[in-house]
């Protein structure tokens, strides 16, 4: 009884789901979603009626089958039973159409909520959690979810209109029959909606296996992948991965079916059973002549429909409190907080101070502390060059500059106000980073650079001005198609060196120069011969006057033209002045920058 309480209890959770279901078929298209209803609606109808329809032209034969005045009746009625059939049989393939088509378009629709909602994150944080990425999967690959929805949706409502109609006609000789079905339906229901809700094919242990199962088949087969795992003879590890993992998916989904059978047979047996007992009373009561041929056949049909109804409406209800678990998890994404809070000023035009940095804390996990920075000022319009051994925290500084991530303790304040407090798409606007990881867009060269300010991916000249500064001017009549060159290998396009590659992310970057005040650079010549990397830097030196420019590096010699450095130990500021403050101080900064060029000598 409490279980029974508890599943009653969350009805109504479950219903507000149900319609929140309903209101994405309507939201994506109203048309399509209207044209299926109402052919379902006929085809639920059309079922009975021509139960009825049949038992009218038996009774009618059987009361006068050699009277000539019978035959118009007969023939009239055998025209609307075959024109209800045709209409029957034409109907289920355009019902099958629209249903095809509504998936499509609840699958796109379903596609850019996922997109809306990406961008309405201001912090990385979320992408880096693993059960951000089972969520996205889940939403992403939902065509057996939205062809399961329509379907559920489609049968509860033909299902009612067959019930609804089952009972009128069967109420007419046993009122008590459809309460015996109807009894036996709801305990049918309470159960195998408990057992589908177990065997949910989108819990968390069962998708966990299948991103892992995806993730060891898909290493061997992708181009970024593939030199190492030749190299060391992987995939043979990765075939057997993929093969342990996919046969505990498999071994799980096995038990979940074995166990769903066992419980249908034992309602079918049980409503066959049922169903059995009725058909005997009723052909009694024709056998003694108080019901007629065709009130027996009339009888029949409609227990029929009956019975098609209930199983229908409850096996959608019973799959639905499985897959309305799914649209939950739907739900819950979609309209999840966001954990960083977005500020509402905007920045000014005239600026006093740079960065400061005041007794921040900041770890990924809690546990490690990657940052631990009682002060730091990064001046306003200058070249501050951060630098330091792997590990030391570059990056993560320049994260949360960019407000990525927030510290989980001090401020860090720009032009005297908390980072906090500012409007983050207006910040992020006003600035432009190459990151260290930066992205190579399976596009046109062209789309490539334009990331960097999209509302100018149009303007050929802004993004010619780019690639000269960035140097991608210097490799472009090796492109047999220039700017429209297809790069990457995923459409068959042209790929470029890892160096080429970097000099499109630079010029990515400076789209924005016009615009942008800040501009950081996170290791922005790693793939860069030292000749280019002096050349670009020299351009970075004449076009960055009156800006606030970041370099994280580990080549020192980026940091003798800074006009301010900071050496990063372990999450610490350990030194911070110009070049010649720094080599004069003999520490860490000095060393390590004696100790590079040695290299060079």
């Amino acid at each position: 009884m409490l279980k029974m309480y508890l599943f009653l209890k969350k009805l109504p959770q479950t219903s507000s789901l149900i319609f929140y279901g309903l209101a994405l078929f309507w939201r994506c298209d109203p048309l399509k979603t209207s044209i299926l209803f109402f052919i379902t609606l006929l085809n639920a109808l059309l079922g009975p009626l021509l139960v009825w329809l049949s038992a009218e032209v038996i009774d009618e034969i059987s009361r006068s089958p050699f009277e000539l005045s019978s035959w118009n009746t007969l023939v009239w009625a055998a025209i609307a039973y075959i024109g209800f059939t045709l209409i029957v049989d034409a109907l289920q393939p355009v019902a099958e159409m629209q249903k095809r088509l509504l998936t499509a378009k609840l699958e796109a629709y379903l596609d850019e909520l996922l997109m809306k909602k990406a961008a309405s994150i201001p912090d990385i944080a979320a992408f880096e959690d693993a059960s951000f990425h089972t969520n996205t999967q889940i939403i992403r690959y939902n065509e057996y979810f939205v062809t399961m929805w329509v379907t559920i949706v489609s049968q509860t409502f033909s299902g009612i209109v067959m019930i609804a109609a089952g009972c009128l006609m069967i109420g007419m000789f046993a009122p008590w029959v459809p309460i015996l079905f109807l009894m036996l339906a709801v305990p049918k229901l309470y159960w195998e909606a408990k057992l589908n809700n177990a065997t949910f094919e989108g819990r968390k242990e069962v998708q966990d296996l299948r991103r892992r199962a995806e993730y060891y088949a898909g290493v061997p087969l992708i181009p970024e992948t593939a030199g190492e795992v030749k190299m060391y003879n992987l995939v043979p590890f990765f075939k057997t991965s993929y093969r342990n993992t996919s046969m505990k998916l498999l071994h799980t989904l096995s038990n979940d079916q074995k166990k769903l059978a066992l419980y249908q047979l034992f309602w079918s047996v049980l409503q066959s059973l049922a169903t059995g007992a009725v058909l005997i009373y009723i052909v009694r009561q024709a056998l003694q002549g108080a019901v007629s041929v065709g009130d027996l056949l009339l009888f029949i049909g409609a227990a029929v429909q009956f019975n098609e109804g209930i199983n229908e409406m409850f096996a959608a209800f019973a799959i639905g409190a499985r897959e309305t678990r799914h649209l939950g998890n739907i739900h819950s994404f979609l309209h999840s907080k966001n954990s960083m809070e977005n500020g509402e000023t905007m920045l000014p035009d005239q600026k006093s101070e740079g960065f400061a940095f005041d007794h921040v804390l900041f770890s990924y996990d809690r546990d490690k502390t990657v940052l631990d920075i009682e002060k730091l000022d990064i001046p306003l319009n200058k070249t501050t060059v951060l630098v330091g051994e792997n590990g030391s925290g570059k990056s993560t500084l320049i994260k949360l500059l960019l407000r990525y991530f927030d510290p989980n303790q001090g401020a860090i304040f720009y032009n005297g106000m908390p980072l906090k407090a500012y409007d983050i798409e207006h910040f992020r606007s006003h600035a432009t980073a190459v990151f260290q990881d930066f992205l190579k867009y399976e596009m046109t060269l062209k789309h490539n650079i334009g990331m960097g300010d999209i509302s100018s991916c149009g303007d050929l000249s802004k993004i010619e001005s780019a690639s000269m500064f960035g140097g991608v001017d210097l490799f472009l009549h090796k492109l047999e198609n220039g700017y429209e060159t297809e790069l990457g290998r995923l459409f068959g396009g042209r790929n470029l060196s890892g160096g080429e590659w970097q000099r499109v992310a630079i010029s990515r970057a400076f789209m924005r120069d016009e615009s942008a005040e800040i501009l950081i650079f996170d290791e922005p010549s790693s793939a860069l011969d030292v000749f280019i990397e002096e050349e670009i830097f020299n351009k970075l030196n004449r076009l960055t006057q009156g800006k606030t420019v970041i370099i994280v590096t580990h080549r020192l010699s980026t940091a003798r033209f800074a006009d301010h450095i900071v050496f990063l130990e372990k999450g610490k500021v350990a030194e911070t002045g110009t070049h010649d403050e720094l080599m004069k101080n003999q520490a860490q900064y000095a060393n390590l920058y004696r100790l590079q060029a040695e290299k060079y000598v």
